[in-house]
């Protein structure tokens, strides 16, 4: 087989020829022809999750300016749900006006929860009018501070636990702008607590407390330079998170609601800055702390737990394995995918109790149909999980269990277009796809470069 280039890109014409480069490249990745696995249904609590079929978290950036659900909001999400998948994992939602990443990211709030019970209401009446009574989605709210990467107005307002040269000078942090003190951190468990018993009142049945992709809360597990009650040792590193989840846990307004958590494994930027990274050599993940907080997490009945990797903001081949993107990683794109895929199934064999959603699957295209399938069978996850091709191609779901594969003229392509226009205008979505709404907005940024 001719690839592109030497690191990989999308080429394969038949999973045969897939099956030749994982075997010529010795890489671990399992295939199965078996798409019933997909099918399989998911207790969580006392709900049952319809099938084994997540779509994970892509920030639209469609929202209003004080936060609430716009019609593209809805649009998506009415897509997604009558998509199939049993598990829908909504985008972040900021827990505070400084806590944005931009003027359109979702912003739950006491005057505006009910436009979020709208949104909820709208995903499972959508699902069970075209599946039956029986199909109800598993609904999960992301909420999220996002830290370093918070703007307002159209601006840069970092708000950082920690400093971190490499991803300081991304930004143009200089190294004597303030960090946020211990008394803000402590404040945000309170914040926290009001979101998620504002996302109960709206009928999500669960709330994904975000540490990952480099956001406040991923970013103080890998504080070992910070001093304070929130840095330097693992038990202050994880204090913050914990606490917000044990008092999401013990609050009387939040009770039946399940707490989940989107976790990165591993930073990719190395140590002392990067969480999860092998001390000699920061390509190379070390699972020791998160292993360590995952154990914490399964204590406290959070065993929902979506993993990834990365930082998109730094290191976007990380998380989001592409073929086109701003710059040609190191490394070819089906080890990214094998390292992802591999990670999660670290961790699920390791907690078998725990709900596990894998990710890493959306580059292999229509092929991922097996790479998943494989997956299940071998039990690296309980959930697969798909994010840019879930707005892609919002029906997939349906077509893995019904037809047993996925639609190739449908797929994602990873050409990272959404990610550029979530990265410029702060709005999301498949400009290939999904073109009469997204080209416009792709084709009015491009001009306003030139």
């Amino acid at each position: 087989m001719s690839l592109n280039h030497s690191k990989g890109n999308f080429e394969y014409k038949s999973l045969d020829e897939m099956k030749d480069v994982i075997k010529e490249k010795n890489l671990n990745l399992a295939i199965s022809k078996n798409t019933e696995a997909y099918k399989k249904k998911v207790k969580i609590g006392e709900k049952i999750v319809p099938n084994s079929i997540a779509t994970l978290p892509m920030e639209g950036g469609d929202a209003t300016k004080s936060g609430e659900p716009t019609d593209l909001t809805y649009r998506k999400y009415e897509k997604i749900a009558k998509g199939g998948s049993g598990l829908i994992w909504i985008e972040a939602v900021s827990i505070s006006e400084d806590g944005r990443s931009n003027d359109k990211q979702l912003w739950i709030k006491e005057d505006n929860y009910l436009e979020f019970k709208k949104l909820n209401d709208r995903i499972k009446a959508e699902a069970k009018k075209k599946y039956g009574e029986d199909h109800e989605p598993f609904t999960v709210i992301q909420l999220n501070h996002s830290g370093r990467y918070c703007k307002k107005d159209g601006k840069s307002k970092p708000v950082i636990a920690t400093h971190k040269k490499l991803l300081d000078d991304k930004l143009g942090i200089d190294e004597n702008y303030e960090i946020v003190d211990d008394s803000y951190l402590e404040n945000l468990e309170n914040e926290f607590l009001e979101a998620a018993r504002l996302s109960k009142l709206a009928g999500f049945d669960a709330v994904d407390v975000k540490a990952c992709h480099g956001y406040l809360l991923s970013e103080i597990l890998s504080a070992y330079e910070r001093e304070g009650q929130y840095g330097g040792s693992f038990e202050n590193r994880t204090r913050l998170m914990l606490n917000i989840i044990d008092k999401i846990k013990n609050d009387e307004e939040c009770k039946g609601l399940t707490i989940a958590s989107r976790l990165n494994l591993y930073d990719g930027i190395p140590y002392p800055q990067g969480w999860g990274v092998s001390k000699e050599d920061h390509t190379k993940y070390d699972l020791e702390e998160p292993k360590k907080l995952i154990e914490e997490l399964v204590k406290r009945d959070v065993n929902l737990i979506s993993l990834t990797m990365g930082n998109p903001y730094y290191i976007p081949h990380v998380n989001r394995p592409y073929d086109i993107g701003n710059y040609t990683p190191e490394e070819e794109v089906i080890k990214s995918c094998e390292r992802l895929i591999q990670g999660v199934g670290e961790i699920q064999k390791e907690f078998p109790e725990a709900k596990i959603v894998g990710v890493g699957y959306s580059w292999f295209r229509d092929l991922g149909t097996y790479i998943g399938a494989g997956s299940l069978e071998e039990g690296l996850c309980t959930f697969i999980g798909f994010g840019r091709q879930s707005i892609a191609y919002p029906d997939f779901a349906v077509d893995l269990m019904e037809k047993g594969r996925l639609n190739k003229r449908k797929v994602c392509i990873s050409c990272s277009k959404c990610s550029e226009l979530k990265g410029n205008i702060g709005t999301c979505g498949c400009v290939v796809r999904d073109s009469e709404i997204y080209l416009p907005m792709y084709t009015k940024m491009i001009e306003e470069r030139v």
